[in-house]
């Protein structure tokens, strides 16, 4: 009899997790970052498929029909926005009225692309003029994209909605905190070293909120090679403005920056992470703690 029970209790267990399982939230991410903030939210109640590898690069990136087959039953696909993602239109097409694509960085103030900086930007999809995609370099921003998420949650999922605004909540103090460490590490620089200077014009939201001048001083894309006139031109820029280190980024072109360096008498910096990482605060604290090691003296 108690074996009986036993096995009854199992079965019961079995058939409520599936269940549970088979009615939570399904959502689909296509930025690494995107995704780190969305599993935030989503706590124990949703289930987050990244459908971008946590270290590739979402300039690059679009989904594939296998991915978008592991993402089958998602509510709601997360974008990153800003024209980041140059797909979304046809992956709107594709999904149809059955799921929601939702760019995050939509509603966030966004910052432009100076002509000066142009010639320097992450990708040839923005040039001059147009909106820089890097809006998660400032931390307030991410603080809002949680908000942003939480509330796309809440809408698809009622039930649950007061725990994802809990959630976001308490990420975006640990944001808080996280910003507060920024400014005091930023702080031990002096104002005189506070020029970011880096491959390319990925951290002009980072460069605003912390007070250092952006200055990128390679091409496009992490495959262009560089004349000996503009790397010429990259060092005539560096010793104007008194840099004192530059730093390189995953995949952008480490040997014409080693030459830029070398050439203009500074130092190599660590490499920063531009754009994907499967971790937020941990990108965030290792660009800065790269960034203060090779300025602040």
């Amino acid at each position: 009899m108690n074996k009986l029970i036993g096995l009854f209790a199992i079965s019961l267990l079995l058939t409520l997790s599936i269940g549970t399982a088979q009615s939570r939230l399904k959502v689909a991410t296509l930025h690494p970052l995107v995704t780190d903030v969305a599993r935030q939210v989503a706590g124990q109640h949703a289930e987050v498929v990244q459908l971008i590898d946590p270290h590739a690069d979402p300039h690059h990136f679009q989904p594939t029909p296998k991915s978008l087959l592991r993402a089958k039953g998602a509510r709601l696909y997360l974008a990153s926005g800003k024209n980041l993602e140059t797909y979304l239109g046809k992956l709107r097409s594709t999904l149809g009225s059955s799921s929601k694509v939702v760019e995050v960085g939509r509603t966030i103030p966004s910052q432009k692309i100076s002509g000066r900086d142009s010639m320097f930007v992450c990708c040839p999809n923005h040039s001059h003029g147009s909106i820089d995609p890097h809006w998660w370099h400032r931390v307030s921003n991410m603080q809002k994209a949680a908000r942003v998420i939480a509330k796309e949650y809440a809408m698809a999922d009622p039930t649950n909605a007061a725990a994802y605004k809990a959630n976001a909540a308490a990420y975006s103090k640990r944001l808080s905190a996280l910003h507060s460490w920024i400014k005091r590490e930023v702080s031990r620089i002096p104002r005189k070293n506070r020029v970011l200077s880096t491959a390319h014009a990925a951290f002009g939201y980072f460069c605003k909120e912390y007070g250092f001048k952006a200055l990128p001083v390679m091409g496009l894309t992490a495959q262009q090679k560089t004349s000996a006139t503009y790397q010429a031109q990259a060092i005539t820029e560096i010793r104007k403005n008194g840099v004192k280190a530059v730093f390189p980024e995953l995949r952008a072109n480490p040997k014409s920056l080693q030459i830029i360096s070398k050439e203009a008498g500074i130092k190599l910096g660590g490499t920063l992470i531009a754009d994907g990482s499967p971790s937020y605060e941990k990108m965030m604290r290792s660009n800065v703690t790269k960034i203060v090691a090779a300025l602040a003296n």
